[in-house]
């Protein structure tokens, strides 16, 4: 049976297989030994040779960024080792080392101990991304390790200043090359310790990897690895990678990007700020416009409540000037009956309260009559 099958551009292929190989972390920041071949120095300063031993050869690339940097010309025959990462070339379907660094032999022996330092140390843990914290970016106290009057210092103070100035600064000064580097970069950061920091950036502005050794001493590594607070390594650019790299919580390229990472900006901070300002007042807003309604609610519910009670007053007092209107005399009159008066005016109700020869007076509806008794008779009963 013919299955259907996805068809393929040739650069689909190549470019699946550099993402493929740039996501293997086995092929980045490898030492590769070799013998130099085909040298050549390209007009923008690029190098390109390819690398081979007695069973292999594999194409080669060092970009003048890093070139520039080297301490010495290379040339075909030399025996080097080189810091690099496997890559694709998809224009022609090739995979090449990109180095960053290279050394001849005769130094190689420091990047193989470097190598198997870093071995160690990955075994032990403490490369491990569990270990890793977050960066409280809302600090109150930073700490800085690096060398006095220099550039790294300068951009740190800067920008932490500009982004978040009310953090509080302390700096431990120490040299970050040389022979005496490792120990006083050891003594700056047990100083360190003992102040209530949020967040201690150590670092310097980059350089060869001879300059940035000191940040690959075992006991300052071990050291930052087990650090109170939050640690940023600022050690180099993007390619000098250090073991303080490798331990530390964050890694920046630069020391001004340690200082975004420690801090919030500012500016964000003001954002924020107005954001919730707008919500509040739109909060606020759609509240009184709920307690309107309700006043608007809550008073025609009294309106309805008022005109009821007074439509029943109304009644009320209707029903009650028809009781007393039918208790009036004067109603009683209108319907046909008479009311008898003594001469000093009394209702004679009684035939007891008048005497023969006793002038009474009948009030009708339409008038009076006056008349003398004759003659009075109780009813037997």
């Amino acid at each position: 049976m013919d299955v259907e099958r996805t068809i393929y551009s040739v650069n689909d292929i190549n470019q699946y297989v550099k993402a493929v190989l740039s996501q293997d972390a086995r092929l980045k920041y490898i030492l590769v030994k070799g013998e130099v071949s085909n040298f050549k120095s390209g007009a923008a300063g690029h190098l390109y040779f390819s690398l081979k031993d007695d069973k292999s050869l594999i194409g080669a690339v060092m970009f003048s960024s890093n070139a520039t940097r080297l301490s010495f010309e290379p040339k075909n025959g030399d025996e080097v080792i080189v810091l690099a990462s496997l890559d694709v070339y998809a224009v022609r379907g090739t995979y090449q080392l990109l180095i960053y660094e290279m050394q001849q032999v005769g130094t190689g022996a420091i990047l193989i101990e470097l190598e198997k330092l870093k071995k160690k140390l990955q075994a032990e843990g403490l490369f491990d991304a569990s270990r890793k914290r977050p960066i409280n970016i809302y600090p109150n106290a930073i700490g800085v390790i690096t060398a006095p009057n220099s550039a790294a210092i300068k951009d740190i103070l800067t920008n932490i200043k500009r982004r978040y100035p009310i953090a509080d600064i302390y700096v431990f000064y120490s040299s970050v090359q040389g022979e005496g580097a490792p120990k006083e970069l050891l003594r700056a950061f047990e100083e360190s310790q003992k102040y209530p920091l949020d967040t201690l950036i150590i670092g310097r502005g980059g350089g060869s990897s001879e300059d940035l050794s000191a940040f690959n001493d075992e006991k300052l590594v071990r050291a930052v690895a087990d650090s109170k607070m939050v640690v940023i390594s600022a050690v180099g650019h993007e390619i000098d990678m250090t073991l303080i790299d490798y331990v530390a919580d964050k890694r920046a390229s630069t020391p001004t990007g340690a200082a975004e990472l420690a801090t919030v900006d500012r500016r964000e901070i003001e954002q924020h700020f107005e954001y919730c300002l707008e919500d509040m007042k739109s909060a606020i807003v759609e509240k009184l416009h709920d307690m309107s309604d309700n006043i608007t609610e809550i008073s025609e519910q009294l309106k309805d409540a008022l005109s009821d009670k007074v439509n029943y007053l109304e009644q009320e007092i209707k029903w009650r000037k028809e009781s007393l209107a039918a208790l009036n005399p004067t109603s009683i009159l209108q319907r046909g009956y008479s009311i008898t008066l003594s001469a000093d005016g009394q209702v004679v109700d009684d035939v007891k309260k008048v005497k023969p020869e006793q002038t009474i007076t009948t009030v009708l509806k339409n008038g009076k009559i006056i008349s003398t008794v004759k003659q009075s008779e109780e009813e037997s009963k």
